[in-house]
C-alpha cells in the first residue's frame, strides 16, 4: 500500500472511531424523580394518645324488668339498632294484668260506695233540717261518706300502681342506640336485676377513653381539638377534648382523659381501639411536605431534596409534627416550590434529574 493510501485509511478510521465515543451517546440517562409541591402548613404542640372507644357516661344502660317472671317477648339481638321508647322486651304480663283486672274492679266498687254514702249523707242532712232525722244520725253519715271517700282515694292509688305494674313487665329503649349485650333469652326466668336481659349503648357521640401522664395532662384543656383515626377505616374524624378526670388512677398513676367526636353513621365502633392526635397550642405558621420527602443527614437530621433547573439540592428542615403521611416542617422553603417525593433518596447534592409527569 503506498503511503498516501495508508494516511487515508488511518483518517477513516480516526473518524469512525471519534463517532462511536462522542459525549452525547456516552452520557449515562438521568435520574427519575417525581416531585409536588410545597403547601402551606400549621406548626401545633400536640400529643397522641390511644385507647378504646366508648359510649359517654350514662348513655350505656343495663336493663331488666322491675317485676319477677317468665321472658316472653324479646325483640332485639345483639347489634339491633333501636330508637327510643322502643319495646325491646316483655315478661309475661298475665300476673300483672290480672292484678289490674282485680284493682279496676275494687275502684268501681269503692266509687259505687261513694255514691251511696253521699246520697245518704245528703237524705239524712234534709231529713234534719226538717226535725225528722236526729243530728247524731247526720253526723254518722258524713264520716260514713268520709270513710267511703278514702276507700275510693285508696282504689284509685291501686290502680295506679296496677297500671305501672303492667308497665313494668316491658323494656323499653331509653335512647337511640345499639344493643351491645343480651343476658337472658326468651323463655327463661327473669328475677332481680342480675344478670341484666340486655343492654344498650349509644353510638353518636362516642368517646375515646385514653390515659396520660399527669404531666400531659396538665395540658389537656376541656374544648382541646383532637383528630381520630380508627385501622381500618380511611380519613380522620374531627372531634375535641370532653373532660380531664379530676383523679390520679391509683393503679397506673396515669390521668384519664375523654375525646368526643361525632358517629351519625356509626362507622365508629363500640369497643374500638383508635388513636387521636390533640392540638395543645398553635406555634405559628410552618410548611407541609409529604413524609416521603424526608431525606437523612449525616448529621442525623433531616432534609428535602428541592427541585430548581433541572437538578436538585438538599434544604434542611425541623420536623415539626409528622402524622397521615404529611409532616410539618420549617426551612428555608417557599410554599409552591418543587420537592422531590420518589427516586430522591441516594440522589448527591446538586444532580440533575429528570422529572416525571
Amino acid at each position: 500500500m503506498s503511503p498516501r493510501l495508508a494516511l487515508l485509511a488511518c483518517l477513516f478510521a480516526s473518524g469512525v472511531g471519534c463517532q462511536r465515543t462522542s459525549p452525547e451517546e456516552a452520557a449515562p440517562p438521568l435520574p427519575r424523580v417525581r416531585v409536588v409541591p410545597v403547601a402551606p402548613g400549621q406548626a401545633v404542640r400536640g400529643l397522641r394518645v390511644a385507647g378504646l372507644l366508648a359510649a359517654p357516661p350514662g348513655r350505656e344502660v343495663r336493663l331488666s324488668p322491675r317485676v319477677p317472671g317468665r321472658l316472653s317477648l324479646l325483640r332485639v339481638a345483639e347489634g339491633d339498632r333501636v330508637r327510643a321508647g322502643e319495646v325491646l322486651a316483655q315478661v309475661d304480663p298475665l300476673d300483672a294484668t290480672a292484678e289490674l283486672q282485680q284493682a279496676e274492679a275494687a275502684l268501681r266498687e269503692a266509687s259505687s260506695a261513694l255514691d251511696a254514702a253521699k246520697e245518704k249523707r245528703a237524705r239524712t242532712d234534709v231529713l234534719a233540717e226538717h226535725g225528722v232525722a236526729a243530728r247524731q244520725d247526720a253526723e254518722q253519715d258524713r264520716s260514713a261518706e268520709a270513710a267511703a271517700r278514702a276507700t275510693e282515694a285508696r282504689a284509685r292509688s291501686a290502680l295506679e300502681l296496677a297500671r305501672r305494674g303492667v308497665g313494668r313487665t316491658s323494656l323499653q329503649a331509653p335512647f337511640d342506640g345499639v344493643v351491645t349485650a343480651i343476658g337472658v333469652r326468651q323463655g327463661e326466668m327473669v328475677e332481680g336485676a342480675n344478670p341484666p336481659v340486655l343492654q344498650v349503648s349509644a353510638t353518636d357521640p362516642l368517646e375515646l377513653r385514653a390515659y396520660v401522664t399527669q404531666q400531659e395532662a396538665a395540658a389537656v384543656q376541656p374544648g382541646q381539638r383532637a383528630t381520630l383515626t380508627v385501622v381500618g377505616l380511611d380519613g380522620a374524624r374531627e372531634g375535641e377534648v370532653a373532660a380531664v378526670s379530676p383523679a390520679v388512677d391509683p393503679q397506673s398513676g396515669n390521668v384519664l382523659i375523654r375525646l368526643r367526636f361525632a358517629n351519625p353513621r356509626g362507622e365508629l365502633r363500640l369497643g374500638a381501639t383508635a388513636k387521636a392526635h390533640l392540638v395543645l397550642a398553635s406555634l405559628g405558621s410552618a410548611l407541609a411536605v409529604p413524609s416521603s420527602a424526608l431525606l437523612p443527614r449525616e448529621d442525623g437530621g433531616l432534609a428535602v431534596a428541592r427541585l430548581g433547573d433541572g437538578r436538585v439540592h438538599r434544604v434542611p428542615v425541623q420536623v415539626v409534627s409528622e402524622d397521615e403521611g404529611v409532616a410539618v416542617v420549617q426551612g428555608p422553603l417557599a410554599v409552591g416550590e418543587p420537592v422531590v417525593v420518589e427516586g430522591g433518596y441516594s440522589l448527591p447534592d446538586d444532580a440533575g434529574v429528570e422529572v416525571l409527569r
